[in-house]
């Protein structure tokens, strides 16, 4: 492979990351989130999607232990960005890593309310889905259609439990891909 070829899919991979990267603020649970990092899931030297990490000021550049188990809002906004990705393959890999997130301690009986919420759900490249955790509420799971542009919430899981096994699923001590861990925590 040329020098030059790979420099240009580098380059060119930059800016779709940085296009693709949600690039904003917003305020959940009475706090204004600010962006910790962004991962990328890749396999076969495909992105998959990106998972970005939003976290209250006073939690930025925390350790991922304390980022999981604390009782914060925070969020995790998952941008999809692969026509391989289908509904069955998401609800699939989330229920593998439920698994992951499990065996490194961060067990849930609400695994399955959270994969039923895409059971209406056809998921598509350019999709994405914001995870807000806001204590006494839950973990609320938005879904923005990129072919209608609409924004619908699936639902609210009540419950520490789910938060922490879904932010476990990308930062425990057994994470999706330990890249994208990195990333997000902003390493």
């Amino acid at each position: 492979m040329k020098k030059s070829y790979l420099l240009r899919v580098c380059v060119i991979s930059f800016f779709v990351l940085l296009m693709t990267i949600p690039c904003f603020s917003f305020s959940l649970g009475g706090k204004e989130m600010v962006k910790n990092g962004t991962g990328s899931r890749t396999k076969a030297f495909l992105t998959i999607y990106y998972a970005t990490l939003y976290v209250p000021q006073e939690m930025k550049g925390a350790a991922a232990k304390d980022i999981i188990e604390a009782k914060a809002p925070m969020s995790i906004i998952m941008t999809i960005d692969s026509r391989l990705v289908d509904k069955d393959k998401f609800v699939s890999s989330v229920t593998d890593s439920f698994k992951k997130a499990a065996s490194a301690g961060y067990a849930t009986s609400d695994s399955q309310k959270y994969l039923n919420l895409f059971n209406n759900v056809k998921i598509v490249k350019g999709d994405r889905f914001y995870q807000n955790y806001v204590p006494g509420k839950g973990l609320t799971v938005r879904y923005k259609s990129k072919a209608t542009g609409q924004t619908t919430t699936l639902g609210t899981i009540k419950g520490l439990s789910i938060k922490k096994a879904f932010f476990g699923m990308f930062l425990s001590s057994k994470p999706i891909q330990s890249g994208m861990k990195k990333g997000m925590l902003g390493k």
